[in-house]
């Protein structure tokens, strides 16, 4: 009896009653105001119910908030009025029992952890196979998957790091989703993306962009009309080409174009080198440049070197093609060589009957002049019967560039005084004859004709005359120009008509001549 009435005293000693609140310590000091029940000690712990498992599920009708220490699963359970749900795991420190899964209804963050120091707040890790570390999904419309924020110098949003696998993917599985899978909105001055492949033993593409859809692979809008940069800039410090690009579908591989400057520039400061190079295979174009305006479909400039250079191995060099433009047009120097063109100094260029043009030694005109005077005087005189046509000998040779001219060599049979062609051509030529003065009768009738023999044929080509009635010499003369064919035979032939029908000499002398010479090769 003694023993529970000082059990009683120091119960009671224990507790302190204050209104509502009860207070439970060694110390004296009251509750918590906003407590229902405040318990204190240094050195002693709260102790809940104790039960297993199979007790805690057998608890008839718990009531909600009801919580008990389970002893088999060793966390603490509460009751949230339809299941018990398991607070905590015998590992301490905060943790899940794993699986876990919350659902809640909050505007601010459902779940939030803030590291001080240097390690992560929050990480997750796989090691299986296609295993996740760490997800982040939503389903609401115009909800984040993932926020990430930062505002340190120097930080960053989102860091990832791969030793064997990919440091980001991302995947868009619905076909019907039209929104931007990947999409970097940058409201600063810095750069929105940078790639680098610091590996600098690596032959793989720094980036890699392939579709397998019907739109473009890559489309850059640069919108603010005050930006004079470049939309597209590329640094090439090795010896590879700045840009390439390979079509193998049939279409283009670059395609430019601009509507107030030109469509592709290119421009180099190596020597022996070009600001656009295009290559081609047979019946392909290097470069191909289309202007339906008044512009140039292709247009190369240069201060010192070359605007334009072209090779072709057995195809064409440069195409050009007008309708009613010009298909051509060179300010400034031109060279055309290489190929089977062969220059040369003093060439000119010349075309074949499809347009090919090459470097040809010009075909200088040939060389054909001649000229003869004086006149073949037998027995002292030369006599022109009347009526009569008679070929005129001559005595001298003054010039024959072309040894085309028989010289009389005493007979004035076959070809003795005449000319002969050596090539098809307009000629021209001179002739004149100086007839006696007549003592015993007046002359009424001279004439001088220039013949052809041709293809078996004589004809005549030229033909001059004069009407005279007194007692001087008369000189005769002929001036024209004709078209022969090679091999043509040409002579001069008078003759004189008299009244008296009787022959009338010719006046030796230097005043009678015969020349002739190619005008131009016809």
């Amino acid at each position: 009896m003694k023993k529970l009435t000082l059990l009683f005293i120091v119960l009671f000693a224990a507790f302190v009653i204050n209104a509502q609140n009860v207070a439970i310590n060694n110390d004296g000091s009251t509750a918590a105001t906003s407590a229902m029940l405040d318990v204190k000690s240094t050195t002693k712990g709260f102790m809940m119910p104790r039960v297993t498992s199979a007790q805690r599920i057998a608890i008839t009708s718990p009531v909600l908030g009801l919580l008990v220490f389970d002893t088999d699963t060793k966390t603490i359970w509460a009751y949230d009025g339809a299941s018990w749900k398991n607070l905590t795991t015998s590992g301490g420190g905060g943790g899940f029992t794993l699986p876990f899964s919350q659902t809640v209804n909050t505007a601010t963050s459902a779940f939030q952890i803030t590291n001080q120091g240097a390690g992560a707040a929050i990480e997750g890790s796989s090691s299986s196979q296609y295993g996740i570390g760490m997800t982040a999904k939503t389903t609401g419309e115009g909800s984040w998957g993932l926020y990430a924020f930062s505002n340190g110098a120097g930080s960053q949003s989102i860091r990832s790091y791969a030793d064997n696998g990919t440091a980001f993917h991302g995947e868009n599985n619905n076909p019907a989703n039209t929104n931007t899978l990947l999409n970097l909105i940058n409201k600063g001055a810095a750069k929105t993306g940078s790639f680098q492949l610091a590996n600098n033993s690596s032959t793989s593409a720094n980036v890699q962009i392939a579709g397998n859809h019907l739109g473009e692979q890559l489309l850059i809008f640069q919108t603010n009309p005050a930006n004079s940069q470049s939309a597209v800039t590329i640094n090439n410090s090795g010896t590879g080409a700045g840009v390439r690009t390979n079509n193998t579908g049939g279409g283009m591989g670059m395609h430019a174009s601009s509507s107030g400057d030109n469509g592709l520039l290119g421009t180099t400061t190596a020597v022996s080198k070009s600001g656009v190079r295009g290559e081609a295979g047979t019946g392909s174009n290097g470069v191909f440049g289309v202007n339906t305006g008044t512009g140039a479909g292709v247009r190369g400039e240069s201060n010192t070197g070359t605007g334009i250079i072209a090779y072709s191995t057995s195809g064409t060099g440069i195409y050009a093609n007008s309708i009613s433009g010009k298909a051509l047009e060179v300010s400034g120097n031109l060279k055309i060589s290489g190929g089977n063109t062969t220059p040369g100094n003093g060439k000119v260029l010349t075309s074949d009957a499809s347009g090919n043009a090459t470097w040809q030694t010009p075909m200088s005109p040939p060389k054909i002049a001649f000229k003869v005077s004086d006149v073949i005087t037998l027995d002292g005189t030369t006599n022109i019967f009347s009526m009569e046509y008679k070929r005129i000998q001559y005595k001298t040779v003054e010039y024959d560039i072309s040894n085309s001219f028989q010289i009389y060599a005493g007979s004035e049979e076959g070809t003795a005084g005449t000319f002969t062609a050596p090539v098809g051509g307009i000629y021209h030529f001179d002739a004149a004859t100086n007839f006696l003065f007549a003592t015993t009768f007046d002359y009424r009738e001279l004439n001088m004709e220039l013949r052809v023999y041709r293809n078996g044929v004589t004809s005549t080509l030229a033909k001059t005359g004069s009407y005279i009635n007194d007692v001087d010499n008369t000189l005769v003369t002929l001036s024209t120009d004709v078209r022969l064919y090679a091999n043509d035979i040409v002579w001069i032939v008078v003759n004189q008509w008299n009244t008296v029908s009787l022959p009338s000499p010719l006046v030796a002398g230097i005043e009678n001549y015969f020349n002739g010479h190619l005008v131009f090769q016809y």
